[in-house]
């Protein structure tokens, strides 16, 4: 067992934790011991961000909180039981069963820690890390279980997340042009949850307990919180022998109360599994889309993009076989109906982008390659791109309700990407675009909505809480590197200083032919006044889109737990230094 953890960075305010286990060793006893290793590390960040998020919630809502825990509790106990029957055989559950290892080690070291730390005056309870490695399923299961714990009208609205893939050529030294391609993605969450780890697991896992075959994904990336051992963010950076891909999640909305009904983590496997399992086993993206869609338990409607940044290269030396075009597959478990579709592409290439959407009851993926050639880019961002999705999940309804907000592809931030990715070129400008948040104007001229007479109506007038992207990582064609920022948008206002203006023709000569031509004579003084006047309205217009850094202490809900988070978030990009 080999291990480096480094506490937060002041800087860029990410911890970095890397755990690589012995793969001589059984594949239980590896995944037993790295979450050893991660539970007594973060055991005192564990307790924070228990105490900011789940404990914060549940004080005011006990009696439903202990539903969710019970519920979470059988799902665990049901599917531990049901994968260690087929994990011999069936490489699936074998990862599934691994998954759940992993966690009992975690609260294995996280109780060792807590008893070892003076700071740590909490109890320990396993429940709490089954809750923190499922938060997206909760949001979801406490709907179909008609109980409310969070009932932020934000949820209401389109997904806030964002992903952004894009195709840039670029002219080597040698002169030969060649194509990088880069996968951002952001995630959106409440501030009190912003304690966050990069992680980078190396676990030696075979494909079953009795093979010997390694796993495809032998290394995984991923922003990720205390307490979790998938992202929550759903990013991940995965890399094996010849095999180098990433993967950006995104979150739908399902506004089809009938839907709920197919909502069940006892009778179908949470999304937590399904994606550790997925990120190890597959080795390309159909293979990934296949291994999510298997017994989907209608908890965390998301849309995925797939990238295999392996496969791109092979695309483009003309390495690529046809496929078939379509798959469909109906599956029905205790009177729920789970329709998956894959739609392979045509054109120039396959294989080397996914997307995937999936909702309760419902699976669709489609090959994007072809498409991501000849656009040069694709963007998710919480509105379904298939209309059998949007339309199962009553997003078309909604958009014939509030407007364009609710459309795929004339929203505001649909706009946003396809005015602005021509010019997203770099690691920078890319970063850049998908922390933009000076899209107020847009927003006003595309979306044109009724008068503010209930709560998602007023909310939609808010720009601020809908507009605003921010970069979460990005990954290049070469060297898939994994770049983060642990910070919301924002910017920095324009600063000039209006006593300093420099007079010449360059700045007067609009003002004089607007203002002056009809008159015999100007005075000077008149000029200096009309110049400061126009750059105070220039200034008034930049600053209209100024994004402050947020900051507890000057927030209207500063009393609101935020233990060990910093006041100001005002952090930059953060390349993290592996150890190996």
């Amino acid at each position: 067992m080999i291990y480096h953890w480094s506490s937060r960075s002041i800087r860029a305010r990410w911890s970095l934790l890397e755990v690589e286990t012995d793969g001589t060793y059984r594949d239980d006893i590896q995944a037993y011991a790295a979450g050893i290793v991660e539970g007594a590390l973060t055991s005192y960040l564990i307790h924070t961000h228990l105490d900011n998020t789940v404990r914060a919630v549940c004080g005011e809502h006990a009696r439903q909180c202990d539903r969710v825990k019970d519920e979470l509790d059988k799902s665990v106990n049901i599917w531990k039981s049901y994968a260690a029957e087929r994990e011999a055989t069936d490489p699936f559950w074998h990862h599934v069963s691994l998954y759940y290892t992993q966690i009992s080690g975690m609260y294995t070291g996280w109780k060792h820690g807590s008893e070892r730390n003076a700071n740590t005056k909490s109890d320990t309870d396993i429940s709490e890390l089954y809750w923190l490695n499922s938060m997206a399923d909760v949001v979801e299961l406490q709907r179909k279980m008609n109980i409310t714990i969070d009932n932020n009208p934000v949820n209401k609205l389109p997904g806030l997340s964002s992903a952004f893939l894009r195709v840039v050529n670029e002219t080597l030294e040698n002169g030969t042009t060649t194509k990088r391609i880069y996968l951002a993605h952001n995630a959106a969450g409440s501030y009190s949850s912003m304690t966050r780890i990069l992680k980078k697991y190396k676990l030696n896992y075979r494909k079953t307990s009795t093979d010997d075959a390694a796993v495809p994904g032998l290394s995984v990336e991923f922003s990720g919180y205390p307490g979790s051992v998938t992202s929550q963010d759903e990013f991940y950076v995965i890399r094996g022998d010849n095999h180098r891909m990433a993967v950006a999640g995104t979150t739908l909305r399902n506004y089809n109360k009938k839907l709920w009904k197919s909502v069940n983590i006892t009778e179908q496997l949470p999304v937590g599994p399904r994606v550790a399992a997925a990120n190890k086993l597959s080795a390309n993206v159909s293979s990934w889309g296949r291994t999510l869609a298997a017994h989907n338990s209608g908890t965390a409607t998301k849309q995925w993009l797939v990238v295999d940044f392996a496969h791109f290269h092979h695309i483009q030396q003309g390495k690529v076989k046809d496929r078939k075009e379509i798959v469909t597959e109906i599956t029905v478990n205790k009177d729920v109906k789970h329709t998956i579709i894959h739609r392979w592409g045509g054109g120039r290439g396959r294989g080397a982008a996914w997307l995937l959407e999936q909702a309760p009851g419902r699976t669709q993926s489609a090959d994007l390659t072809a498409a991501l050639l000849d656009k040069h880019y694709w963007a998710t961002y919480g509105l379904p791109f298939f209309k059998d999705v949007a339309e199962l999940t009553h997003v078309t309804k909604m958009e014939a309700i509030y407007g364009k907000m609710f459309s795929e592809s004339e929203s505001p931030r649909a706009v946003t990407f396809k005015q602005g990715y021509k010019n997203a070129t770099s690691l920078d400008s890319i970063i850049q675009l998908m922390r933009m948040n000076n899209i107020t104007a847009l927003n006003e001229n595309q979306t044109k909505l009724p008068e503010c007479s209930d709560e998602l109506n007023c909310l939609l007038e808010d720009a601020d809480l809908w507009s605003a992207l921010g970069a979460r990582g990005t990954t290049d064609g070469d060297s898939l590197d994994l770049v983060a920022i642990s910070s919301p948008p924002f910017t920095e206002p324009p600063k000039l200083n209006l006593t300093e203006i420099k007079f010449n023709k360059g700045n007067v000569a609009s003002i004089y032919t607007d203002a002056f031509d009809d008159e015999p004579t100007i005075d000077g003084l008149q000029i200096r006044d009309l110049v400061k006047q126009k750059a105070e309205e220039e200034l008034e217009m930049l600053n209209k889109d100024i994004l402050q850094p947020f900051q507890w202490s000057e927030s209207s809900f500063k009393d609101k737990t935020h233990e060990g988070l910093p006041d100001k978030w005002a952090f930059g990009p953060f390349k993290p230094q592996w150890s190996w």
